[in-house]
């Protein structure tokens, strides 16, 4: 199935691209997304999981504009042509 990935800040920086297509297999979660992201680009897994491999509470999971976590959260399904984006919080002042 075809997912569309979108990233923000830090994590747009260490993908090096706003959007990227990815392919992902029937049934895939935002978990598996997130670790083939991670396994694909160095510098994501950090930026997005903890050290016990949670996603970090700064980070915002979204799929199609719906936060994760008000849902079953990275065990969310995923499903064909999904937008996926990932958001660590920004702060500023």
């Amino acid at each position: 199935m075809h997912v569309t990935c979108a990233f923000y800040a830090t994590v747009r920086d260490a993908v090096g691209a706003k959007e990227i297509e990815r392919e992902a297999p029937e049934g895939a979660t935002v978990r598996d997304v997130l670790d083939a992201l991670a396994a694909e680009y160095d510098g994501v897994g950090p930026l997005v999981f903890d050290s016990e491999g949670r996603v970090r509470a700064n980070v915002n999971v979204l799929v199609n504009g719906e936060n994760v976590r008000d849902g079953a959260g990275p065990a969310t399904a995923l499903s064909d042509g999904d937008t996926l984006m990932v958001a660590p919080a920004v702060a500023g002042g």
